[in-house]
């Protein structure tokens, strides 16, 4: 019944979101509905909601999301990361890995907002060779693998939470399947597109690197960062 009462807690997020409602009351809802669920006393909720705002080590991980995601909204203002995508065609002269890497650093972000940004850069690297279902695939496969790893999303910290394995020895052991993640998406859908990009070879391919990292230096440093103070914690 446990895994019963977490579908309903999820149908009910879904639900709200499918009748328009903004999505911080279709979380609120759903927590509502895992209080009601789970019968967790309401002392008990309201104590881990306060310690999450007086607790250090848990605020911290709340406002490292808010900084990464306003940082989100300056490099789409700037249009960084659709130019990092220019860099890696630059660089690789692989119209592959642009479907594939480009989402792979997208998924850095964790505002929703990230998917509407990278299924268009996806449509653009793929659109003539796969079809409409294929580059969502590939947008939300690609995406989401480091989704599956990085000690910056809720659902890694409940896993790790739950099994009681240390970060640093999850993050070790996510590197086999992060591995097999990248080989079904390539070989199941990148194949699929040629790798001629259909441009000039880049002349210099360093001057392309110093630019990539230019255009997301400010993303990866702060995620990086963000990574290691949890690891330590």
């Amino acid at each position: 019944m446990l895994v019963v009462y977490l579908g309903i807690v999820f149908l009910t997020i879904v639900i709200l979101i499918a009748i328009k409602r903004p999505l911080y009351q279709a979380i609120l809802g759903g927590l509502i509905m895992l209080v009601i669920l789970y019968q967790i006393p309401i002392g008990d909720a309201c104590i881990q909601v306060t310690h999450v705002f007086t607790h250090w080590d848990s605020f911290q991980i709340l406002i490292s999301l808010y900084l990464i995601t306003f940082l989100q909204r300056m490099l789409e203002a700037r249009q960084l990361i659709k130019l990092a995508q220019q860099d890696l065609n630059g660089l690789f002269h692989n119209r592959r890995i642009n479907a594939g890497g480009a989402p792979l650093f997208i998924g850095l972000l964790p505002s929703a907002a990230a998917m509407i940004l990278c299924g268009d850069i996806v449509k653009e690297a793929t659109d003539g060779y796969l079809d409409p279902k294929d580059q969502a695939f590939t947008a939300s496969w690609f995406r989401h693998i480091p989704e599956s790893t990085l000690p910056t999303y809720a659902a890694v910290l409940l896993m790790a939470n739950i099994s009681g394995v240390p970060l640093s020895e999850f993050i070790i052991g996510m590197i086999v399947p992060i591995c097999a993640l990248s080989f079904i998406g390539y070989f199941s859908i990148l194949r699929k597109i040629p790798k001629d990009p259909g441009v000039e070879r880049s002349q210099n391919r360093w001057l392309d690197f110093i630019h990539l990292f230019q255009h997301l230096w400010s993303l990866l440093s702060s995620k990086f960062e963000n990574v290691s103070k949890i690891v330590k914690h």
